[in-house]
């Protein structure tokens, strides 16, 4: 492989987002899949083989570059469900087993040459790596929450009552318009009987309006609530998936983060900048430059 070649899948790997960014032939899609065919998986295998290697390079005069490759490899294997069981073949067993092995030595000569500080930076930007796809919905998630008018989705209320399917009473003026009209039919006319006939169904329309207009208000107000509640209990269940899995958050703000949503979204919006400093200050002047 020719070393710009080489350079450029490396600065790529370095730099990618986990699973989805991960530079490889294989769609991505068929990496993810169980029923992941051995090729693919030996073919996932021999690039970390080569990119370790080529990490080793950076290991007297850059070792930060080579201790995040190996911390790299670390999550690609857990992004990509890569285990020794996977593999059938007694040969791909062994393979497995020596790049892990080399794996092992690279990252601990890169951490016996940089400082804690530093150490933990470079598994910092792996992690935020691996989380831009939970960032990146956790904070539309809290967005949308915000725009709907919520401060914080916790606690979520009791539930209210299920809305009335609609005003009962209809059926009662009715049969009371048309007992009204068999009582006019049955007085003689000469007492008036459909005048008072018409008296009573027209009472009895007005009685019908006022009563079930309130009962048409008080329905809809079940409704809002009911509606209100549901939409309630849909951002509270979007923003607690969504920003419980953002482990790049301290704990702190995970946990307060239902109850009040603006901090929460503004640690959430200072991850990539954070990302895009470290991948700044540690990988982009030194790799492809």
């Amino acid at each position: 492989m020719p070393a710009d070649t080489a350079q450029h899948d490396f600065l790529h790997y370095l730099l990618c987002d986990l699973p989805l960014g991960y530079p490889l032939k294989t769609p991505i899609t068929k990496l993810l899949s169980p029923e992941l065919a051995l090729s693919s998986r030996r073919e996932l295998m021999l690039q970390q083989d080569r990119l370790l290697d080529y990490a080793r390079t950076y290991l007297n005069t850059q070792p930060w570059i080579a201790y995040i490759a190996a911390v790299k490899h670390e999550a690609v294997l857990v992004a990509i469900p890569t285990y020794p069981s996977n593999f059938v073949d007694v040969v791909d067993q062994f393979f497995f087993k020596d790049l892990q092995q080399k794996y092992t030595a690279l990252r601990e000569a890169a951490h016996a040459t940089i400082d804690e500080a530093t150490a933990q930076t470079c598994e910092r930007l792996v992690l935020l790596q691996s989380e831009a796809l939970q960032i990146e919905e956790a904070t539309k998630s809290v967005k949308a929450a915000l725009a709907a008018g919520f401060k914080g989705v916790e606690p979520l209320p009791p539930p209210p009552p299920e809305p009335s399917p609609g005003p009962q009473s209809i059926p009662w003026f009715v049969a009371a318009g048309l007992a009204c009209i068999v009582i006019g039919a049955i007085i003689p006319p000469y007492y008036g009987g459909m005048a008072w006939a018409l008296v009573g169904v027209i009472v009895t329309a007005i009685i019908a309006a006022r009563v079930v207009g309130k009962e048409r208000g008080r329905v809809q107000a079940e409704g809002a609530r009911f509606k209100a509640y549901l939409i309630h209990e849909g951002y509270y269940t979007l923003c607690r998936k969504s920003v419980i899995l953002v482990l790049a958050l301290p704990f702190e703000k995970r946990k307060s983060a239902l109850v009040d949503l603006s901090p929460c979204l503004t640690a959430l919006e200072a991850l990539p900048p954070e990302r895009d400093a470290i991948e700044a200050q540690y990988i982009r002047p030194f790799v492809g430059k």
